[in-house]
């Protein structure tokens, strides 16, 4: 059985590679967001499918990116491929359920009513299945249970032991294609790796069709070699390229492209299922009889009663108009609008082209000549070999290194092709000289490059205090504003003790709000630093000297700050009319701070005086009224209070005065606007 098995599957994979040989792949395009876009080019005849196989995994990917193309006037017929469903879910839809696994007693069970023809003792029996039973029997005093067929037959109602039934076939022959099919989908959930994807072509005649679709693949990667010698530079870089697929690339036209496209991944594989809520059927409440009480009067035996006595007869009751029937409400279902036409597909392919070139904001390198990587194998392609321009630097960051600069090179693109960032290794004649980084190298643009630590020159940052300076001032509302200008001095001294002469960059960091006066301008400036350029001929020394200025704005709120103005008068930089304001400002502080020494004075003696007051009456409530010391303490206290009157009018004085010059001196200062 198992051999049978192998060779169905083996005969299956061939089926399934013969039909993918029939759209080889002829086109390979590589990204470096981690996708590659892969096309297939044929010919078909007439009506006919193509079944493509790809891992479980990338089935989301084809759902996402597949792209068909009848280039011949043909017609795409709808994709179809290997359901996600759960396994339980796609054989609970079966007509038989056979997705827990049941024993032959659940599943004659459950094929009750069904018509079956079984063995059951070399007796073939044919009928229909009634269902299953369980007796319990006794041998020798040992009790077991046996399973029990029951069926309907020609003879009437049968039971049958189910260990006696040696098989059991399905008359009904669509119940027995519903159970062959449940079978199938166990048998394909088994290959849970690898799933299929049937494209179908309609048309008449041979026909050229195109498939394009994504996959996730690795990232292509690059590497340079940089060759310094007595002759220039030399560069080469190649490309890294890996097959993951499951097919082999054979003479394909292969591009590398360079950017950041959005690549994002989205399970559209598996089966989605939107919750709805259980409503309960609505069924209207049946009817009940009703029991009525009897009438305590009737109107047509008081109209008789009032026509006796009046002799004249009721009117008719008038008739009740006829209840119209309830239109209907419900507004009728809208027709269903058509669906929007097919959008049309165009997806091209880039013509392959010896040198780099634009697809859309990215690049790529198109290899000029056909590419053929083994499934699963990897391959080294060379995208770049000739000279190329720049120059020997070192170059010196006090952050990397405080005393050595770096062996570089100021590398410029004089190339056609955009370089993708990725490792250098250097020869520096025909020495491993070291490795370096570089990012994205557009043509025409530099790139600085490091590789070694050049131990034969070395450099000495010294910083030299100075100290602030003031630039300007100003009194607005009260306001005084103070410009400060902060120098920076910062000389490199670089000694170059190499036999050759030396070309130092010297990376200066910048720092926001800072402006450069010493030199000029920079060879370079980066987001984060300057590059100075400073030539030390052979065992010599050489000096760069960076100055920087930055101006600090100072606010001094002079109503608050009592101190500033003081402070400030010793400024000798400041105009005549701020000197002359600032002055009148500490004229006016110090006659309001005298002011406030008679308050203080006043505010002092008061409260002796009151201190004193109770001292005394705490001593009279023990003194007799006719004695001398109680005398004596009225004639004191008679005293404190009319100099306690007296304080008391002349701190309201002070105090009226106080008010009044810090009224001044806040109209003065909020007065001032001196630029």
């Amino acid at each position: 059985m198992r051999r049978i098995i192998t060779t169905v599957l083996v005969l299956t994979l061939f089926a399934a590679a013969a039909l993918a040989a029939d759209l080889p792949v002829t086109g390979v395009a590589l990204f470096t967001s981690g996708v590659g876009y892969f096309e297939r080019v044929g010919s078909v005849q007439d009506n006919t499918t193509v079944e493509l196989t790809f891992r479980t995994e990338q089935v989301n990917d084809i759902l996402k990116s597949l792209v068909l193309q009848d280039l011949s006037g043909g017609a795409i017929a709808p994709v179809t491929y290997a359901s996600q469903e759960p396994l339980n879910r796609t054989l609970s839809a079966f007509a038989i359920n056979i997705a827990d696994n049941p024993s032959l007693r659940q599943l004659c069970d459950r094929l009750r009513g069904a018509q079956v023809r079984l063995n059951a003792g070399n007796n073939p029996v044919e009928g229909t299945v009634l269902g299953s039973e369980v007796h319990e029997k006794t041998v020798n005093d040992t009790s077991f249970e046996v399973e029990y067929l029951n069926l309907n037959t020609d003879r009437g109602l049968v039971q049958l032991p189910l260990s006696s039934v040696s098989s059991i076939k399905l008359l009904d022959a669509k119940l027995d294609a519903d159970l062959q099919k449940a079978l199938a989908a166990i048998g394909q959930a088994r290959d849970t790796d690898r799933k299929s994807v049937t494209l179908s072509f309609k048309g008449q005649g041979a026909r050229t069709v195109r498939v394009g679709y994504l996959l996730e693949t690795p990232v292509w990667k690059t590497t340079y070699r940089l060759v310094s010698d007595a002759s220039g530079l030399f560069l080469q870089g190649w490309a890294l390229v890996e097959n993951t697929t499951d097919d082999d690339w054979k003479d394909v036209g292969l591009s590398l492209v360079s950017g950041r496209p959005v690549s994002f991944t989205q399970d559209l594989y598996q089966p989605l299922y939107v919750p709805r809520p259980d409503i309960p059927v609505q069924v209207a409440a049946a009817a009940r009889p009703r029991v009525f009480e009897g009438a305590l009067e009737r109107k047509e035996e008081a109209d008789e009663a009032m026509a006796d006595r009046t002799g004249v007869g009721a009117g008719a009751a008038p008739r009740r108009a006829a209840a119209k029937p309830m239109a209907a409400t419900m507004p009728a279902l809208a027709a269903p609008a058509p669906p929007p036409p097919a959008a049309s597909l165009a997806v091209g392919r880039a013509a392959s082209m010896a040198e780099g070139g634009q697809v859309g904001t990215l690049f790529q390198y198109a290899i000029s000549q056909p590419v053929t990587i083994a499934r699963q194998r990897s391959a080294m392609i060379p995208i770049i070999s000739q000279p190329i321009e720049g120059e020997k630097v070192s170059v010196y960051n006090q952050g990397a290194d405080a005393r050595h600069p770096m062996n570089g090179i100021k590398l410029k693109n004089s190339s056609k092709l955009h370089l993708m960032g990725g490792a250098i290794t250097v020869f520096d004649g025909n020495t491993y000289g070291g490795d370096a980084l570089i990012e994205d190298v557009p043509p025409g643009e530099e790139r600085l490059l490091t590789y070694a630590m050049d131990l034969a020159v070395e450099v000495e940052p010294r910083a030299e205090a100075q100290p602030d300076r003031l630039l300007a001032a100003k009194i607005v509302h009260g306001v005084m504003s103070v410009t400060w200008k902060n120098r920076s001095e910062i000389t490199y001294t670089v000694k170059n003790s190499a036999a050759e002469k030396r070309v130092v960059l010297i990376e200066h960091p910048l720092r926001s709000g800072w402006d450069l006066i010493e030199p000029k301008q920079a060879e370079e400036r980066t987001r984060g630093v300057y590059r100075f350029r400073v030539a030390v001929e052979p065992k010599q020394s050489a000096k760069l000297l960076v100055v920087e200025e930055s101006a600090r704005l100072q606010e001094i709120r002079l109503l608050t700050d009592s101190k500033a103005p003081q402070l400030y008068l010793q400024q000798q930089v400041f105009s005549a009319k701020i000197k002359a304001a600032l002055q009148q400002i500490v004229k006016l502080q110090d006659e309001l701070a005298a002011i406030g020494a008679q308050r203080a004075e006043r505010e002092t003696r008061i409260k002796e005086i009151e201190q004193e007051q109770e001292r005394i009456r705490q001593n009279m409530k023990e003194l007799d009224r006719d004695s001398d010391l109680y005398k004596q303490y009225v004639t004191k206290l008679t005293a404190q209070e009319t100099e306690f009157e007296k304080l008391r009018t002349e701190l309201k004085d002070i105090r009226a005065k106080e008010t009044a010059k810090k009224q001044e001196i806040a109209n003065f200062v909020t007065g001032l606007d001196i630029e």
